[in-house]
């Protein structure tokens, strides 16, 4: 039986086509949401951290996913272009 591909769960805007739940660029992002989540629900709040996430975050919103997949393990376009120049 042939695993059918969720079309919902893969990246638009990358070039490679990998699964969100594995592309390491949608990993990091997810993580730093989740700590700035953990620092906003503190009883006592940084509001140091907070801005600073918050404008890490932003800065990658404005980049994009694509900026990554030239390093990207998962790249093997990249891997292969690279070798045959």
């Amino acid at each position: 039986m042939a695993k059918k591909v969720n079309k919902k769960k893969i990246v638009g805007v990358c070039p490679v086509g990998i699964l969100k739940t594995r592309c390491p660029s949608i990993k990091t992002t997810r993580a730093m949401r989740v700590k700035l989540m953990a620092l906003q629900k503190e009883d006592i709040v940084k509001t140091d951290k907070v801005s600073q996430f918050q404008a890490s975050l932003k800065a990658r919103k404005i980049r994009g996913i694509a900026v990554d997949c030239e390093t990207c393990c998962y790249n093997t376009q990249a891997a292969a272009a690279a070798a045959a120049s």
